[in-house]
């Protein structure tokens, strides 16, 4: 296909190509229309294959020229972005099209495409590996946590309630002001009676009560109540008692680890909690370790990503962040009333990051000639069968099918290429006595009225 082909440079990640069809190349493709047109369309008064060339120039004359364009703009596109060796990114944007028959076809497209950008060195890096140290107090935390977790809850029908006591209310709540929200009700909400957590409206009025007993009193919420859907509102609560209880712990001996889990003894317990903990601390070392040494070597780029894979990777933080609510136990209702306006921009300011750290860390699997067999990628596939319960044949047939192996690959390659660098850096290992606050994505939620309910001592 004869073309003239003009590349403006618009940025680091975009060109604009000013593309011309030459005009034989044109005419050719118009006689081929209609000589396929002439062939096949039904006029009254002709027979098949009869029709004028001259009346088939006249009644579909528009339908001949955008088939031309149809046939020969995605080639031109295709042979210019191939010359030139652009590695285009997402769908380009046709403009100005310009076709007359006996003339060249015009038109002009907007690439995105891969940045070029000159590799720095990555070997040899200096960093410190921030290992927590586990103490007994961290043990006992945990098996105090499992304790807590096993208490029984025993109703107490000797006297009223005090506190330290958890009181089961079955709970309405109407709005004062503003009084056109809808009234709040669920059903056995438990409160601990003298906790800080606690509103001081609960306390007084649930404190000396029984069973069957039933409490009217006024809630005024401050401005900054930790439930956005009650801060700054009045509401009259109706409580009615449906169980005063104590909460025992059981004894933290042998006959506890036996029952809890597969121990032999509490000190057999106390070892394996160790031993996790251990290697939980170890884990989140070497994730941060990674972190900062991409940190490291991401602060010496500074080139622009393509916009495509920046939106592409921003709806995937999104997607990841509601599954992430979903699974915590944040009601759909919750998540669909988020400011996801907000969450979207956050999302795509990391987004940036993680395109950048892709397309640095993709050349330097490039140049590390790091591959992936496919004994690899099944183990990969194995782990996800043995975590989800699905049968890994089934699973793998769906991966496959979905087109999901190639992202199992990149993964792959992803985490062996940060492993060279790591291997190749030199890493200083401290212990720390306090835990790293973790990264987490942030969320917003806008409570249900039943959630506002339980949310409301």
């Amino acid at each position: 296909m004869k073309l003239e082909v003009a590349v403006a440079d618009v940025s680091q990640a975009k060109k604009d190509l000013t593309i011309e069809i030459a005009a034989d190349e044109v005419k050719a493709e118009f006689e081929k229309t209609y000589d396929t047109y002439a062939r096949h369309v039904k006029v009254p008064g002709f027979r098949p294959g009869r029709v004028p060339r001259g009346l088939v120039k006249q009644r579909f004359g528009k339908e001949v020229k955008d088939e031309v364009v149809r046939r020969l703009l995605p080639h031109a596109l295709e042979h210019a972005i191939v010359d030139h060796k652009l590695r285009v990114i997402g769908e380009p944007l046709i403009e100005n099209i310009s076709i007359n028959e006996g003339e060249a076809l015009k038109f002009t497209a907007s690439v995105e495409i891969l940045p070029e950008f000159e590799l720095k060195d990555y070997k040899g890096l200096k960093a410190t590996k921030h290992v927590r140290r586990i103490t007994d107090e961290d043990i006992e935390r945990v098996v105090e946590s499992w304790r807590e977790n096993a208490a029984e809850f025993v109703p107490v029908e000797d006297r009223p309630s005090q506190d330290g006591d958890f009181v089961s209310v079955n709970l309405k709540g109407k709005y004062v002001e503003p009084q056109e929200q809808e009234d709040l009700k669920a059903d056995d909400v438990q409160i601990e009676i003298g906790s800080k957590g606690v509103q001081p409206e609960f306390n007084e009025n649930l404190k000396g009560v029984r069973a069957g007993d039933v409490r009217e009193f006024r809630v005024i919420y401050p401005e900054d109540f930790s439930s956005q859907g009650l801060a700054g509102k009045t509401l009259d609560f109706t409580a009615e008692v449906v169980a005063v209880r104590i909460r025992e712990l059981p004894e933290l001996d042998d006959d506890f680890a036996r029952q809890f889990g597969e121990y032999g003894s509490i000190q057999e317990m106390r070892d394996k909690v160790r031993e996790n903990l251990m290697r939980e601390a170890e884990e989140q070392a070497d994730h941060r370790l990674r972190d900062e040494m991409l940190d490291q070597i991401l602060n010496s780029y500074d080139f622009e990503v393509p916009s495509a894979l920046v939106k592409q990777r921003t709806n995937e933080r999104v997607q990841e962040l509601a599954y992430l609510m979903l699974r915590s136990g944040v009601s759909p209702e919750s998540i669909r009333s988020m400011n996801w306006e907000r969450q979207t921009e956050a999302a795509r300011v990391q987004a940036v990051r993680d395109v950048r750290s892709f397309l640095v860390v993709g050349r330097i699997s490039d140049t590390e000639g790091i591959k992936i067999s496919e004994e690899e990628i099944d183990k990969e596939i194995e782990r996800t069968a043995m975590a989800t319960g699905e049968p890994f044949a089934r699973l793998k047939d769906r991966l496959t099918k979905d087109k999901a192996l190639s992202s199992i690959e990149n993964r792959l390659i992803y985490q062996k290429a940060l492993d060279a660098i790591i291997n190749s850096a030199e890493v200083t290992v401290e212990e720390l006595t306090e835990t790293p606050e973790a990264k987490q994505p942030a969320a917003e939620t806008n409570p249900s009225d039943k959630e506002q309910a339980a949310e409301t001592t």
